[in-house]
């Protein structure tokens, strides 16, 4: 068993430690949107929800702010200032939840054992998923089941078969905004492996951001 969670441990922290590059062209522009965070300060950092092979929660963990640069929150604000503020119309934007998990669970259990044991638990936060043609999957979420959650947050990285048939590793981002008053709570599954020349975490994010956005238009 130790020799097991040294395993998780290095393949997982080694996955923590990579500083990934979220290159905007024109950033600088959206400096001043007027933006406020009002997340949970735990969804800014890591966390590794277990080590031990036979836990549920074994190979799912939630990706700090600090592995990109610059973080998550830029992003949107950026995003958001492109949607709305250079038409002409600034909006009130508050972010409630933007939150990115890494499930790896199948593939390390089946490196390490030789077999992927255990089911896959349907994701009961979100609705009806709609894949798009990258195969990401998007969907709303129910905020009072997110909030349920609290307690056993490694629940919130989980998926359900319909969206990932082939159980691969993925990321799976949460957002939730306000805008002028009206919320969209999201969530986005995505492949963790890319083409090559691609970084997946940023197309995750990109797409994670986007949709959540799409909501208020």
């Amino acid at each position: 068993m130790k020799r097991l969670i040294l395993c998780a441990s290095f393949l997982l922290g080694g996955c923590a430690t990579q500083v990934v590059p979220l290159n905007v062209p024109g950033i600088e522009r959206s400096e001043a949107a007027r933006v406020q965070d009002l997340r949970p300060a735990t969804e800014k950092e890591s966390e590794i929800f277990s080590l031990s092979i036979t836990n549920e929660a074994y190979a799912l963990y939630r990706v700090a702010d600090a592995v990109m640069a610059p973080p998550p929150i830029r992003l949107l604000q950026h995003r958001a200032f492109e949607t709305f503020e250079s038409r002409g119309a600034p909006a009130d934007i508050k972010v409630r939840h933007l939150v990115v998990y890494r499930n790896l669970q199948a593939g390390m259990r089946k490196a390490v054992l030789g077999q992927a044991i255990g089911g896959v638990i349907g994701a009961a936060v979100a609705g009806k998923a709609v894949t798009d043609p990258s195969g990401m999957a998007h969907s709303l979420v129910d905020a009072s089941a997110f909030d349920a959650l609290e307690k056993t947050e490694y629940k919130r990285a989980q998926y359900s078969a319909e969206e990932n048939p082939g159980r691969g590793p993925v990321y799976i981002i949460y957002v939730e905004t306000e805008v002028n008053g009206t919320r969209a709570f999201t969530r986005t599954l995505a492949p963790h492996n890319g083409k090559e020349g691609e970084n997946p975490l940023v197309k995750a994010l990109e797409a994670a951001v986007a949709f959540n956005i799409a909501q208020h238009r």
